[in-house]
């Protein structure tokens, strides 16, 4: 398998010894088809707490395989596709222990009865929660092979990824008199921004029912949109969901968190919308920690396990 196939998704090891309970959670990972970290994931700081990986670093598409090195020897419980976003309960599940956030399993299959592969003992050498292995180094690429095998994936790489990539070719440079940029007219600029401020008070009314409030924060003559302090989370409004709109949201998201890092740290980031933006931005947004608010009907809703609404 070329090695540029492989770089198409990542690869972890979770183990399954969530609180010392390593049977437990092997008969639930293999239950519900789900891997379970036991560390939460509001441990945003810094950000390479395993609570915080395993919730928002893993991305839908990774393959998650479910082992430990347990008396020098491989215990393999299970391994899958993630899919969606990180969840802290699931339909049937009523667990007996305690647990920091769960990640679905599409496809799962079990290993309990299967051979472990050759050098998985090698990358199972350190005693971590959660570990990433590069395809790059020859000992994790065997055994990322053989996660993809397993799952029957090699021939399935694009599926990960259901709309066609876009053909990119190579131009001259622009030259002069040529334009380089979309102009919009006053009068569109304060229709857009009318817009995006009714949608911002909307969302403010939706979650004062709940008693949260939203701030604006100003940042040396810029302004973000809103800022809900209880749960860190920082949003910028966009009165559409098309590529131009998002890029600028995400552009503007990641200016107004470096400059606020000294004082709120690293915020939750979301761009409220009027709709769902397609998958393929969601995915691109999901790379980067950015999420998605949406009105629905007479509701919001959000990508994020509800951490916006």
């Amino acid at each position: 398998m070329a090695l540029n196939n492989l770089s198409e998704r990542s690869f972890w090891i979770v183990s399954p010894n969530v609180g010392n309970q390593s049977k437990y959670w092997t008969d639930m990972s293999i239950k519900h088809k789900a891997a379970f970290m036991g560390w939460g994931p509001n441990q945003r700081r810094p950000h390479n707490q395993i609570g915080y990986k395993f919730a928002y670093i893993v991305r839908p598409g990774d393959i998650l395989l479910i082992a430990r090195r347990h008396h020098n020897k491989p215990e393999l419980v299970g391994l899958g596709a993630v899919v969606d976003t990180f969840r802290t309960h699931l339909t049937g599940l009523n667990p007996k222990r305690r647990f920091g956030s769960l990640r679905l399993l599409r496809p799962f299959k079990s290993l309990v009865s299967t051979p472990a592969p050759n050098g998985i003992i090698q990358v199972l050498r350190q005693h971590k929660a959660l570990r990433e292995l590069k395809p790059q180094n020859k000992k994790h690429r065997s055994v990322c092979v053989w996660m993809q095998r397993q799952l029957g994936l090699e021939a399935m790489v694009p599926d990960a990824h259901p709309n066609p990539a876009p053909v990119i070719r190579l131009a001259p440079l622009h030259h002069k008199g040529e334009p380089e940029y979309e102009y919009r007219t006053r009068k569109q600029v304060k229709t857009a921004v009318r817009k995006e401020n009714r949608l911002v008070s909307e969302y403010q009314g939706w979650l004062g029912r709940s008693g949260r409030k939203l701030n604006v924060v100003s940042y040396k003559g810029l302004r973000c949109d809103a800022y809900e302090q209880d749960r860190a989370n920082l949003i910028e409004a966009k009165c559409a969901t098309t590529r131009e709109y998002i890029r600028m949201a995400v552009g503007q998201l990641l200016d107004y968190s470096y400059l606020g890092e000294e004082q709120f740290d690293k915020p939750n980031l979301a761009i409220l919308v009027p709709k769902r933006p397609k998958q393929a931005l969601l995915d691109w947004l999901a790379t980067l920690n950015i999420y998605a608010i949406w009105k629905e009907h007479s509701k919001f809703k959000d990508n994020a396990e509800g951490r916006f609404t």
